[in-house]
């Protein structure tokens, strides 16, 4: 019962080669895109860093929710859940280094507001809250509690009396000081991380989603994880029971998941405003994009719904052992969706008036299948004052050619801002911002790179501590665990 895991030579040497790989693809990202501003190299290291950390700091959550709840199930497999976290410390020094080269603009991921010009574009309480300086003290802020604030939850989570009245009854103090230092930091951080690389986007459920996404990510990598530490001969006392919880607990996430995907997009798409629907129609214009998008649908939604719903299915180690695999790259798939547009267009400036921007035609998306009248209505709706008084001028051409409003604008001399996405066929005779977004080789090798080094610091982590903690209160009841439905 008091077995260590013990960090073997022979699985250092695996990670060390997929690390290799990642830094090889790190290296090939930055050298070969050059072009603004190495923003496939920052992309990926973004990306990464904080899915991983995100995993990271989801494992304490999930342990610190079931000590609150009381909950015998987890004491066999807590340990494993925990050690997740391993990668946090990794994860704060990748994000001080995003953020102190965006102080020395060597990246563009946050150029909208992180150069002063474009930052006067925005509202001012978007000038408020963006301010270098506030964001870069929140984002440090974030790392600070989750590294030092984690380690100690997870200590008291650890306590080898547990059985101590006294000592239970910290951790339970813990457990609940975790969840509400998360709740507030992880729907921060997933703003600062993420939404404000386009300031002009909102979504009120974003925080949700982001939870959602690496939650999903977390239950996966703990049933890879504990089904690896059984074919090693660990964890004997872990059965399918065990396993099927973490496989509901997975399934469950999916669909929530899915749910706030859903709210997000059909609530943007039937409002058809504007500053929502360009989130949506800049994507959809960049064909790896718009694939990558319902790819990852499918494999978040589609592939758990018809593979893991079956009770036999969540038992079988191979089904769902392959499930979390997928799963994993799935939400990779959607922070990869959320990141690489904006940094990886070769102009990310703004026109003098941020309101002009926005009146391009293509940033509805009733306005590309609709009639012109509709269209004009969607611009006016958007238009400054000079706007619309343009786009009003521009009514009778409009109606008499029928064609796209930004025609009709340019007819009258109205400068329409370059839209984001792909130059395709049909207007070649508007500018247009190149798209440099890709899923290819070298993100697949970072991505690679990265999972080596979460898996070397969890297994590190979970090596200095037993597998299961006999003084834990609960491990009979976990002992004795059996699903009887569902």
């Amino acid at each position: 019962m008091t077995e260590r895991f013990e960090f073997t030579d022979g699985i250092k040497k695996t990670l060390y080669i997929l690390m290799v790989v990642g830094l090889v693809g790190l290296l090939g990202s930055f050298i070969l895109y050059p072009e603004n501003q190495h923003s496939r190299f920052w992309t990926n290291l973004l990306i990464n860093s904080y899915f991983f950390t995100g995993i990271g700091i989801f494992g304490i959550f999930f342990v610190a929710a079931n000590t609150l709840g009381y909950s015998g199930w987890i004491s066999v497999v807590k340990r494993v859940v925990m050690s997740l976290s391993g990668f946090v410390v990794v994860g704060a020094v990748l994000t001080l280094v995003i953020v102190g080269a965006s102080y020395a603009h060597l990246h563009n991921l946050y150029d909208h507001w992180m150069i002063e010009d474009h930052r006067k574009l925005l509202d001012v309480t978007k000038q408020t809250f963006y301010n270098p300086t506030f964001w870069a003290a929140r984002m440090v802020l974030y790392v600070v509690l989750w590294v030092v604030l984690g380690n100690r939850v997870v200590k008291a989570f650890s306590a080898k009396n547990m059985n101590d009245k006294a000592v239970y009854k910290w951790s339970k103090l813990w457990a609940a000081l975790w969840i509400l230092v998360f709740a507030v930091t992880e729907s921060f951080a997933s703003w600062d991380y993420v939404m404000c690389i386009d300031p002009h986007w909102y979504s009120t459920l974003f925080g949700w989603y982001n939870f959602a996404s690496y939650g999903c990510a977390a239950f996966a990598f703990s049933i890879l994880l504990v089904l690896f530490l059984k074919s090693r001969g660990y964890l004997a006392q872990v059965n399918e029971n065990h396993i099927h919880d973490l496989g509901k607990f997975m399934f469950g996430f999916s669909i929530f998941w899915t749910y706030l995907w859903f709210s997000q997009f059909m609530l943007q798409w039937y409002g058809n405003m504007p500053e929502d629907t360009n989130y949506w129609v800049k994507r959809f214009n960049v064909p790896t994009l718009k694939f990558t998008i319902f790819l990852a649908l499918a494999l978040n939604f589609l592939f758990p719904l018809l593979v893991i719903l079956k009770r036999g299915n969540k038992r079988n180690y191979k089904i769902i052992g392959f499930a979390s695999v997928v799963i994993i790259f799935g939400h990779y798939l959607d922070f990869f969706n959320m990141v690489a547009l904006e940094p990886n267009a070769v102009e990310t400036h703004h026109a003098a008036k941020h309101e002009a921007s926005i009146q391009k035609a293509d940033y509805t998306l009733l306005a590309e299948n609709k009639g012109a009248k509709e269209a004009v209505a969607a611009a006016e709706a958007v238009a400054t004052t000079e706007a619309v008084a343009a786009t009003d001028a521009a009514k009778e051409e409009v109606h008499a050619t029928e064609a796209h409003v930004e025609h009709a604008a340019e007819a009258h001399g109205e400068h329409a801002t370059e839209a984001h996405g792909e130059h395709t066929e049909g207007h070649g005779e508007h500018a247009a911002v190149t798209s440099y977004v890709g899923l290819g080789i070298f993100e697949l090798m970072v991505l690679a790179g990265f999972v080596g080094a979460f898996l070397f610091m969890f297994f590190n982590t979970l090596s200095k501590e037993p597998l299961i903690n006999e003084s834990d209160p609960y491990l009979k009841e976990s002992l004795r665990h059996h699903v009887e439905y569902a």
